[in-house]
């Protein structure tokens, strides 16, 4: 419609006699951070360890955990959601997980760091990589 209203005044057609349209580009919020769960066993959505360790994980890259979105899903629903959700950074805590978008951070769930220590170094360079998309 801005091209419609350039070309009625290019033309000198007063402005009376057409309605100028304004078009507002409409965005909705986006979420700082959506983090996926994929499977409810130990899960950091509610209290309990799990919980307690993703929250120490966000705090070492300074983002609080209630500036984050946290859901439980099972896989085949994860794709739809990030699609209907918009978030800045997705983090999907399901090393098993293959996203179909780019731009999907894959990460060790904290019950499996809590049960191998060995999965924190590669965690850690996730969450490095999660904090300057976040910048």
């Amino acid at each position: 419609m801005q091209l419609r209203d350039e070309y009625l005044e290019a033309l000198g057609i007063p402005d009376f006699l057409y309605s100028k349209i304004e078009s507002k580009k409409v965005t909705e919020p986006l979420l700082k951070l959506l983090i996926i769960e994929v499977g409810t066993q130990d899960s950091f959505c509610k209290k309990g360890v799990s919980q307690n360790l993703l929250i120490k994980m966000l705090s070492s890259i300074d983002f609080n955990i209630q500036n984050a979105c946290l859901v439980s899903l099972e896989k085949s629903q994860v794709d739809e959601y990030v699609k209907n959700n918009l978030a800045e950074v997705v983090l999907i805590m399901d090393s098993s997980y293959k996203p179909s978008k780019s731009g999907i951070f894959l990460m060790h769930h904290p019950r499996d760091i809590l049960k191998n220590s060995n999965l924190k170094r590669e965690s850690w360079e996730v969450l490095k990589k999660v904090k300057q998309c976040l910048k």
